[in-house]
């Protein structure tokens, strides 16, 4: 998604709503980029029905800890006609992806990389 032009249609974030990026020079970062005005929904899309503006606005927050939760948009008015609670199971608790983010040191990665070359490298070169 370009999120330049997320950022122009949803409006530039105060500082209140950077507090879940973790890096300061992602924060100084977008800090940085031009400041946009939120825009009116309805009039940026004339054909959608009030529900749908309500639920795209809700969904369109810069701050992820304050957008609609998966379960409340498809409880949304909006919704009801398109699915069916029974048929939409939600998971007990919320997936761990830990593994997908290993914590190395500096000494972990030397030796990785070590490691990787001797194995295309079996035979160090004689000298």
């Amino acid at each position: 998604m370009n999120q330049t032009g997320s950022v122009q249609l949803i409006g530039s974030p105060d500082d209140a709503s950077l507090g879940f990026l973790r890096s300061e020079n992602a924060r100084r970062y977008v800090r940085q980029l031009p400041q946009y005005p939120k825009q009116n929904f309805s009039a940026r899309f004339p054909n959608m029905s009030p529900g749908a503006v309500d639920l795209l606005e809700k969904m369109l927050i810069f701050d992820p800890s304050k957008r609609i939760k998966v379960d409340e948009a498809l409880c949304h008015p909006y919704m009801a006609p398109l699915h069916d609670i029974n048929e939409e199971p939600v998971c007990a608790r919320p997936f761990n992806f830990d593994f997908e983010e290993p914590m190395f040191t500096e000494e972990d990665i030397k030796e990785l990389i070590w490691k990787e070359a001797v194995r295309f490298n079996p035979d160090p070169p004689i000298h």
